[in-house]
Parts: C-alpha cells; structure tokens; sequence
C-alpha cells in the first residue's frame, strides 16, 4: 500500500476507484505521511527567509502567512520554515502538513490558509494556547517553542468555510477600528476561513449610486440610519433611524473596507460583497413618480422609518443593479460572490411563485450583465424564519431562476433546523451548513456542541444531501462562547474531533498551557450539563437582564434549560486549579464568565423568593432579598469588570473616538447605548434583545431598574395585591430612554479590566457560596 500510494499513477488510480470524500482524504493523508511529499520538492524554490516558495507562485504569496506569524508571534519567524504545496497535485483540496527539522517547524501547505490553519494547529497541540478573535486579548506563548514530535497532516472536506452575518456589523464590530479588524481577519485565517462576509462602508458607493439617479448628498445621508442600524437597513429592513448619517462616518468606513479586503484578499479568502436586492429610498418615488415601489415596514420604529421595495419589474431596477455594482468593482474589485437578500424578514409584495422567480432572475441578471462569473449568495434565514410563507413551490421559483450553480444557500441555522432536509437539498442548489450560535451578542454560556457535533457527521454521510459545499457559521454577535466557533471549523479539516469529549479536554488544556485534570474534569462536566443541547435561541438572557416582573422574564430574556445547581457545582472545581493554571488568561477569563453565568442564574431563586414574600407580605423577607438581589448585581458588576470584552465603558469609549466634537461625540454614544438596551424608541418592543452581562452596563442599568421596581413594590406591598405592571412598565421604559440619552461625561465607566481577577472571583465566591448550596 505504502508503494502504491508513494506514486502519481496510484494516487490516479486510487482516487478513481470510488468518489467518496473520505477516500480523498484518506489517500491525501497517506500520500502526505507516507512520502509523496518528496515529488512536491522540484516545485518549491527557497526565498531565504525561512520560507520555501513554488517557482511560479507570485514573491508576495506567502507574504501573508509570514505577516501573520510577525504579528501574533513577534521575535518567532524564524523558527518556522513555510512550504507551499502544488494545489493540483492533492486533488485540488486545501491540506497540510505539519512537522519539524531540528528545532524549526516546518508547515508546508496548499494555500495561504492551509498554512495559517497548519499554524493554529501548532498552537493549540503543540503549545496548548490559543488566539482569541480580541485584539484586547494577550497571547500566551511557551518561552521555548517546542518541536512537533509527531507529524499532522489534514485535509479540508470543503470547499468554502463562510464566516459572519449581517448583524454582526452591529452586535460586534460597530465601533471597531483597523487593530480589531487584523485580529479578527487573522483569527478567520488560522481557522481556515475562505468566505467572509465582507459589507462594511457600502453606503460610500450607494451615496454615489443615488446621486446618479438625481438624489443630493443630504438626501442619501437623511435616507441611511445611524451607525448602529445599518446592518437592517442594509438587509431592507428600515430606513432613516437614528439618522442621518454623518460624512465622516460614510469616508471612514470606505477606507477601513479597502483595508479589510485587501488583508482577506492576501490570505486568499474570497469576500463576499453587496449587491442590489430592490430595497430603495423613498425620495427616489418624488424624482420618478411612475416606479412602483412596496412598503415593507420599519421593525417597529415608527412609520416615518419605512423601507421599500422597488418591483424587479420596473426598468429602473437593473439599471441600480448594473450601477452599484459597477461602481462597487471599479472601487473596491471583486471576487464575483455578491450577497442579496430581497426579503429578509419581510412579507414579499406577492407570495406567487412566478412573481418570486421573476425577483429571483431579475436580482441575478443585473448581476450578470456586470460580472458574468457572478454567483448569488443568499441567506436561508428567511426560508426557516418564515417558513410557513415560503413553502417548497414558492423557495424552489426563486431558486430556479437562477442558473444552476449560480446561486448558494446559507442554511442559516441548522442546530435548530436544517432547511436542505425540507426541501430536498435547496432544490440541488450549492448550500452551506451553518451554525448560529448567538443572537444580539448576548452573553449566556450556551452552545451546542454535542449536538452539532452528531449532526454534521450525520449530514456529510447523508446520501441526499445533494450539494453541499461547505460549513460556517452566521453568529449575529461573539458572545462568550469562542471555543464553539474554533470547534466548527475545527471540524472541517478534522472529523476525529465529532469526538466532543476528547476535543473538550484538549480545549481545557490548551486554555492553561498545560495538562490540568482538574480542568478537564470541569469542562467535561459543563459540556455534559450546558453544552448539550442548549440552542443559543433569540433572546437568551437572564433574570438580571430581564425586564423587572415578579413572574416571567420578558420577551427577548428567554432563560437557559440546564440545571443551574448541577453547573453551581464547577465553580469550586474551576478554583481548585493549580498555581500554573491560576496564571494564564485563559483560565482567568473562564473562569470570570463561569462565575458570572452562576451568579445571574443564582439571581433567578432570589427573584422568585422575593415575589413569595411579596405575596404573602412579609417584608422582611421582601427587603432582606431585594438588598441580596442588588448586592449580587454590584458582584457581578465586580467581575465582569475583569474582563475587556464585558466592558461597557470599552464599547462607550470605543463609539465616542468616532466623532471629533462633543456634539458629535454624544451622538455616537447614544447610537451605541441604544443598539444595546432599547432598539427602537421609548415605548418600541425590541428591548432586551441584545442584552448583555457587561460591567457599567448592570450596575447603571439593569440593577437601577429592578431598584426601581422594588421601591414600587413596597408601596402595595402591605396588601399583596398583584401590582400594576402596566404602570411600572410606563416608568421603566421613562427610566430606559433617559439612560439612551445620557453621555459618558456625565456617567464614567471602566475602559480598562480590573487587574486582579483571581482575587475578585476567589473573594465574591467565598460571599455567595452558602447560596449555591
């Protein structure tokens, strides 16, 4: 066999006797450890700086891999040797491999990312550390690198690992800048991703469009919504909120996207750009009285925010197609995937399926008559979200349409459902499996991975999965749940770790540098208890975020099904730790997420005890867990604060940097206290759906809410009747909106983390522990 597979005829050979995926990989594998490599030599030329190039690749090829390893691992370049592999000769699949000579690393690769994720595996099994997706977050190296003393080698399964969502734009990187955005592309590359999601400073080009179409700059600004709410705009979902725009903010964010896809250009990654979905200003109705256009609402922030829909029918449709992306290209270039999605959330004009596939091939026309290598990516979340609308004809007019293969489908959500398996594959369109993971940023510990890690070996061996091309994830903001994302695309090079327990245990050691029995212990239990099957629905929150009430938790505070108790009782094993571990920020900053999930889930007894007494008007009781309820806010204050990305202040700070005056200033404050608490108005619906355990955020916010509730409950609290909820909502969403407009120098927060976490979370777990019991 060894013989056999060590030639290019038995490699053919091999490969034809059977088109299973798994042979590919299998046979690559071989052909990587078993000697094959040897025939790649004459290929490769050396450059002299530790890296090894293909004779006909261009010299700035690796460039990438070797800026990525000067940035995350300064002083270290050189004890890597980089090895480019000729793509054609492994079947046209993204591979490495990973091994040493002497002391120096040798990582040689088909791709700039095949290079990058050979890097991040390095990291992780060799070094036991791993890079967050936090520019704030430091990196733990060992001081000697050690020596890969059993060679890896992997194979991706797919062809595309797509990565973000519209809402991330606003959940997450809102207010990021170019530092954020480098870790952040660097962390995609180290996980192998190939297709972001690429939609930020399109406004710089629909300014331009519009004005082509006789709308002044003024027009265009008033049209856009604040900051904080154009990744809706964006999906067609409201118009004007928050607005207008300011220029500075429309030229700044223009830049950043050049910078942005020249970076994810260089890894290879293939960005996908905005296109024309039939969402249109309404002024545009005053300069050509004669197009229809639909009104599709304003996700209840008023009439006057109302977005349109201009009928692909009108001639002027393809006409802002041809025109924005024209520009778009010209600007900004293009890898020919354009993201468009008509009717995200919205009741279509007609539901008919020959109108449907009259949008479909007249959205992909404009697109063709630009770039005729165009290929349409969609989001699936509609089809689930909705799919008592878009039943199976009315999916599969839109989809056929369009050209076979000219369309890829994001199935959105598939820990919850996977829409292929309803509709036969998306009616044999190119699909992606994703995973969701988080809604509004929220910061509930919750994921599933046990249970996607039984889903997706289940599909990849489904026969009637028909074509689907790739994995991702479509997270709406980062959460504290990163290790779920590094497992999924962990996954798509590497099967072996469906194995979830194994992999939990080498995740805790990689968090601490080293093997901690202790820790792996800890992780396996909360894999057991909250990474099961906790599906990260919308609105998972807690009792402390929730809005005050004696019974219930709101709308969007939805609370988590695993046994609270169970999960109190890893806490004092996270604490038992050795002294190495106690060192690493790793486990500091697991351990500070741990303590505040038990904690906001302790929350939810000392709620239901105080409206026990509040009922059987004993108020003593009634005051002695009120005062405990608001003390275990302050502590939770205490230790989210030890944490940069739990930090309110950060996110005011970061918002405030955007403007040059304090007017200005303001404005962005509001625009980034708003995203986070009320969404729409006063008295709008959307409250609580981004919500988040952060640090400035509890102690100004969610505690002085519940203080006002309980001083409202003391005022009938004699008689026990069931208090006037309707009344008090009218002062909590008063209390709501006065916060929205209340500026930083009036109300300072944390920018930077508490120093001493350790001592912090030793010293509130000692104060509650009886509780926990």
């Amino acid at each position: 066999m060894d013989k056999f597979l060590s030639t290019g005829e038995g490699l053919k050979r091999f490969l034809k006797s059977g088109n299973s995926r798994f042979l590919t990989t299998l046979c690559l594998t071989a052909l990587m450890t078993i000697g094959g490599l040897k025939q790649l030599k004459a290929n490769t030329v050396n450059s002299g700086a530790g890296i090894s190039r293909p004779k006909e690749a261009a010299g700035q090829a690796l460039d990438a891999v070797q800026g990525l390893i000067h940035r995350l691992l300064p002083g270290k370049e050189r004890n890597f040797e980089l090895v480019w592999l000729d793509k054609g000769a492994i079947n046209g699949l993204d591979s490495f491999y990973l091994g040493s000579k002497g002391k120096k690393v040798v990582i040689k690769g088909s791709s700039q990312l095949a290079l990058a994720k050979a890097l991040n595996t390095y990291l992780e099994q060799f070094c036991h550390t791993r890079i967050s997706w936090y520019a704030a977050d430091s990196i733990w190296l060992p001081e000697e690198l050690p020596v890969v003393n059993k060679p890896v080698s992997q194979t991706c399964r797919f062809e595309k690992r797509f990565f973000l969502n519209y809402c991330t734009f606003g959940y997450t990187t809102l207010w990021w800048q170019w530092k954020d955005w480098e870790r952040l592309i660097d962390w995609m590359a180290l996980s192998g991703i190939n297709m972001p999601l690429a939609i930020t400073g399109q406004e710089y080009i629909w300014q331009k469009v519009w004005e082509q179409f006789g709308m002044t700059a003024g027009q265009t600004r008033a049209f856009f919504t604040g900051p904080e709410h154009l990744p809706w705009q964006r999906m067609g979902n409201l118009d004007r909120w928050q607005g207008p725009l300011p220029q500075e903010y429309i030229d700044g964010q223009f830049e950043l996207q050049k910078r942005i896809l020249k970076r994810e250009r260089a890894f290879g990654m293939t960005p996908i750009l905005p296109a024309f979905a039939g969402h249109v200003p309404y002024d545009l109705k005053k300069l050509y009285p004669d197009i229809k256009i639909s009104n599709l609402g304003s996700y209840d922030t008023g009439p006057e925010n109302d977005a349109y829909f201009l009928d692909p029918m009108d001639s002027l449709f393809i006409s802002i197609q041809k025109a924005y992306l024209s520009l778009q290209n010209q600007l900004l270039g293009t890898d020919h995937y354009y993201g468009a999605d008509p009717f995200n959330e919205m009741t279509p004009p007609s539901l008919e399926p020959d109108y449907l596939a009259n949008v479909s091939r007249t959205i992909y026309k404009g697109m063709q008559d630009v770039d005729t290598a165009a290929v349409w990516v969609q989001m699936g979340w509609t089809f689930y979200y909705q799919r008592k609308d878009w039943t199976n004809p009315r999916l599969e007019a839109m989809i056929k349409a369009v050209p076979q293969g000219k369309m890829l489908l994001l199935d959105y959500f598939c820990e919850r459902t996977e829409v292929w398996k309803l509709t036969d594959g998306y009616f044999n369109a190119p699909y992606i499996w994703c995973y969701l993971g988080n809604f509004g940023g929220n910061t509930q510990m919750a994921a599933p991975l046990q249970k996607v890690a039984k889903l997706l070996p289940v599909t990849e061996a489904d026969p009637n999965r028909r074509h689907m091309i790739g994995l991702g994830s479509t997270l709406e903001g980062f959460g504290v749940n990163e290790f779920m994302y590094e497992w999924l695309f962990d996954y798509g090079w590497n099967p072996a770790v469906s194995d979830a327990k194994n992999w939990i245990k080498d995740y805790a050691d990689s968090r601490v540098g080293h093997k901690d029995p202790v820790l792996e212990s800890a992780w396996e239990k909360l894999l057991a208890i909250i990474y099961n099957d906790q599906v990260s629905g919308v609105g998972l929150g807690n009792i402390v975020q929730s809005q005050p009430m004696l019974k219930g938790h709101g709308y969007y505070s939805g609370l988590s099904n695993y046994d609270y108790n169970q999960m109190a009782t890893i806490l004092p094993v996270f604490l038992m730790a050795d002294s190495v571990s106690k060192k690493k920020p790793g486990y500091l900053r697991d351990l500070a997420v741990l303590e505040k999930q038990v904690l906001v889930n302790l929350a939810v007894s000392f709620r239901d005890t105080i409206a026990k007494a509040y009922y059987a008007k004993d108020s003593v009781s009634f005051n002695r867990y009120t005062h405990l309820f608001l003390g275990l806010c302050d502590d939770l204050d205490q230790v989210t604060g030890t944490q940069s990305e739990l930090l309110l202040g950060k996110w005011i700070q970061d918002a405030r940097a955007f403007g040059t005056t304090p007017d200005q200033k303001n404005y962005y404050e509001k625009c980034a206290r708003i995203l986070i608490t009320t969404w729409g108005g006063e008295t709008k619906n959307i409250v609580e759906y981004a919500a988040k355990d952060w640090n400035g955020l509890i102690s100004s916010y969610y505690k002085k809410r519940w203080q006002l509730y309980f001083d409202f409950l003391r005022k009938t609290l004699a008689t026990g009747a069931a208090p006037d909820q309707q009344a008090f909502d009218t002062q909590r969403q008063h209390f709501d909106w006065n916060w929205v407009n209340t500026h930083a120098p009036k109300q300072e927060f944390m920018v930077e983390p508490l120093s001493n976490p350790l001592e912090i979370c030793e010293k509130v777990y000692r104060k509650w522990a009886l509780y926990l019991n």
